[in-house]
């Protein structure tokens, strides 16, 4: 069991946790830049969790210099999501198109449209990368380590800002979850996925608002529950599973529902085109089905992750 560090200061935890996301950041942009499998995916998320760390743990961190810090690894992460947005879908199309037995033709189809925008996307994150805005926040993420500019609660007890700063994101949280009715969404999860020229919708919205909040909780437990920065023990691991399963269940939700758009979208032109819209309209029946089932699993993992506040007084 790896020894708590409950009784550390703010600062000497963080420190450790500030030089090991810069550190997962800088070993894994190489992999991302040469689109090794799942590595833009997992650079988005090391730069994430560091964003999240800066966000949660805000009285740890001078405030200027935090925001600065997170705008800059914004400006990053928004070059990441349009790549491994592409990834997913892609895989999406190969997955479920096999679980569905969508003919080969039909699932090429939809994969070189991805493969092609997935490339520009890459294109544009290496442009980034060569840039000076790189160069800029590579040395900023130096600065942080070598020095970080802390605050006063950097003063205080770790295990004491860890529980305060918890709760603040549970409580974030369990109010998304409060915006969102996952019966009225399953109700309106046929209509959605065959709307093919979606507008802003609000209930999209908040389902969305929670998933980032459900982020958010996991990546924050994540901080103070495990070596070598641990200071938190089973109950916040328990939180951090209780997020994960909200994120991954309503993004799985999300993917679904974008997988059956762009299915039909193909299957129009097909059809305008003389041709055969059927495997198209099968595969989308498929992601309509995974959607279903993956907001059975987000009401679940809502239930979970109250059970879990409401155990731990969060």
């Amino acid at each position: 069991m790896a020894p708590s560090r409950a009784d550390d200061l703010a600062g000497d935890v963080f420190a450790d946790v500030l030089a090991e996301h810069v550190r997962r950041i800088q070993q894994r942009i190489p992999p991302a830049l040469a689109d090794e499998p799942d590595a833009v995916h997992r650079l988005r998320t090391a730069v994430r969790r560091l964003r999240t760390t800066l966000a949660v743990y805000r009285p740890v961190f001078e405030r200027r210099a935090s925001d600065d810090l997170r705008d800059r690894l914004a400006e990053l992460g928004h070059v990441l999501g349009p790549a491994r947005d592409l990834e997913v879908r892609r895989d999406d199309v190969e997955s479920t198109g096999r679980a569905s037995r969508t003919p080969l033709a039909a699932r090429e189809r939809l994969v070189v449209e991805l493969t092609e925008a997935h490339a520009a996307a890459h294109r544009d994150l290496l442009e980034w990368c060569a840039g000076e805005r790189m160069r800029a926040l590579n040395a900023e993420l130096v600065r942080w380590v070598a020095a970080p500019p802390w605050a006063e609660a950097a003063e205080k007890p770790a295990r004491k800002v860890a529980r305060k700063r918890l709760r603040k994101a549970v409580r974030r949280s369990l109010s998304a979850a409060d915006d969102v009715d996952l019966g009225v969404l399953a109700d309106r999860t046929e209509e959605l996925a065959r709307d093919t020229r979606p507008t802003a919708d609000d209930l999209l919205d908040a389902a969305h608002r929670l998933r980032k909040a459900g982020r958010r909780l996991t990546h924050a437990a994540r901080d103070v529950t495990r070596k070598p920065t641990k200071v938190l023990g089973s109950h916040a691991r328990e939180l951090d599973i209780a997020g994960k399963a909200v994120q991954s269940s309503l993004g799985d939700h999300r993917d679904a529902l974008l997988l059956a758009r762009r299915a039909r979208v193909v299957a129009d032109a097909v059809e305008t085109e003389g041709g055969d819209r059927r495997p198209y309209d099968r595969l989308a029946h498929a992601a309509e089905r995974r959607a279903y089932a993956a907001l059975d699993d987000a009401a679940r993992a809502v239930a979970a992750l109250r059970d879990v506040a409401g155990r731990t007084g969060q």
